[in-house]
């Protein structure tokens, strides 16, 4: 299966649905170069791993998931940046 991608002025691809749905592509995932190629492979949310272990007993869960969601967008964003200057 192949698929020819525009990449649009700010440099975004977009992945079809159809490509999404067969390799179960969420919200996140990762991106590196290899041998001159654009891998792109799917990542599980780090929020929902980290919901899935959330202790019983937590009072306000989705405002927990918020702020879990705040600080890994954060680190994740200083890594890319960090990476690329």
């Amino acid at each position: 299966m192949e698929f020819i991608l525009k990449v649009d002025g700010k440099g975004r691809i977009l992945i079809p649905k159809e490509i999404r749905s067969i390799l179960n592509i969420g919200s996140v995932v990762s991106a590196r170069v290899d041998d001159g190629k654009l891998i792109i492979e799917p990542l599980r949310d780090p929020i929902d791993l980290l919901t899935s272990s959330v202790i019983r007993g937590t009072v306000d869960v989705e405002n927990e998931i918020k702020e879990l969601r705040k600080a890994a967008l954060k680190e994740a964003e200083t890594r890319v940046r960090e990476r690329w200057q």
